[in-house]
């Protein structure tokens, strides 16, 4: 229900022919049953069916359990260039973003920004990101779709210029704790969670080591060793 999983069934009129099937007589059973109706009184706003109906009253849309994940990503030269550059020098201009892969549609919510400049198409959407290594919530940080030109996912990390918190081949974990609220850790090579978390990163993209791999936000503090992130759906229970 959450990513809109479609289905169809096709049924041959030779097959339905010779069991005799019906969609009259179908439908006419599925109407005569004895049916249970919930009625909500609109004296309880809290009755669940209310909040299956979006626009009635505004409410914090809860992250459905199967987004609660973590993307490992296997960082490459072009991720941390200006990370490491020093402020001033040339290795430092142009924009610091992280290059995702294109299996990244679910990972973020709906991009509806099209883009003002220029003659190709790209969409964005805006998403709080929390550095925990930095200690800086940016809540204007921008994911992009280069819809018209490699079809991948960029995701601004400006907050990381210069800091040299992350180096070609290192990893970045970037957890999904909220609708549009991420979380994003470094861990460097030679380290016990870099250990336990780069046989996730599964996934090439490209020829040059870069990788990526998806892990449930549970499994993944389990791997390194710390009791939650965000508001997963155990600490709001």
């Amino acid at each position: 229900m959450s990513q809109n999983v479609e289905m169809a069934l096709l049924l041959e009129p030779e097959t339905t022919a010779a069991m005799n099937f019906s969609w009259d007589e179908m439908m006419g059973s599925m109407l005569s049953q004895n049916w249970a109706y919930y009625r909500p009184s609109l004296a309880d706003l809290t009755a669940p069916a209310w909040q299956l109906l979006y626009d009635e009253q505004a409410s914090e849309i809860v992250l459905d359990e199967t987004d609660e994940i973590t993307m490992v990503l296997r960082l490459s030269h072009s991720d941390t260039a200006r990370i490491q550059a020093a402020p001033g020098t040339d290795a430092g201009k142009g924009t610091q973003y992280f290059w995702l892969s294109k299996d990244c549609y679910d990972f973020f919510p709906p991009m509806t920004i099209r883009n003002q400049r220029g003659h190709k198409a790209t969409y964005s959407c805006l998403v709080k990101m929390n550095y925990i290594d930095i200690g800086h919530v940016d809540e204007q940080c921008r994911v992009t779709f280069e819809a018209e030109n490699n079809l991948d996912f960029r995701l601004g990390t400006g907050p990381l210029r210069h800091t040299e918190l992350a180096g070609a081949g290192d990893l970045a974990a970037i957890s999904r704790v909220g609708e549009t609220s991420y979380e994003l850790r470094i861990y460097r090579q030679g380290t016990a969670e870099y250990a336990a978390l780069m046989p996730s990163a599964i996934h090439l993209i490209g020829h040059q080591g870069k990788r990526y791999g998806y892990m449930p936000n549970a499994e993944f503090v389990v791997k390194v060793g710390f009791p939650m992130v965000g508001r997963t759906r155990a600490r709001q229970q």
